[in-house]
């Protein structure tokens, strides 16, 4: 199955290993780049829709609009039936863990950088929920 993937990051050394990473485990979509949370939201307020699924690579900490920014957004018409968010940074904060655990969207936490380890995991969480149809 394919997917649209957004890589929602303002690092461009990050965001290019993490595109490696991905076409490494083979997760195939059409991949999106972003450098915030604004072009990112008016693309998918444009190009939402029910039949296509979404996985989205979001970092917290960015210029413009930043990932809970979007998050807010995003909650106000995308649905977890074909959308889930890996939410992407740096900081670990146990408040920051504790407040995403809550987002019904947000299928994971990610601390950077990623390793093919993680990748491989997200690959599995994805095709549990969109190909085997499983909640996560």
């Amino acid at each position: 199955m394919n997917y649209q993937i957004l890589l929602i990051e303002d690092d461009p050394i990050f965001t290019f290993l993490l595109e490696k990473g991905i076409e490494h485990a083979k997760l195939k979509g059409k991949l999106h780049n972003f450098c915030n949370g604004k072009p990112a939201i008016d693309y998918l307020v444009k190009e939402y829709s029910d039949t296509s699924n979404y996985i989205i690579f979001l970092d917290l900490n960015m210029p413009v609009m930043n990932g809970w920014e979007f998050m807010n957004q995003l909650e106000t018409f995308a649905k977890t039936d074909n959308c889930m968010v890996f939410v992407l940074t740096s900081s670990a904060y146990r408040n920051d863990i504790e407040r995403l655990k809550k987002k019904p969207l947000v299928a994971d936490f990610v601390t950077k950088p990623i390793t093919e380890y993680i990748l491989n995991g997200i690959k599995e969480t994805i095709e549990d929920r969109f190909e085997k149809n499983q909640p996560i």
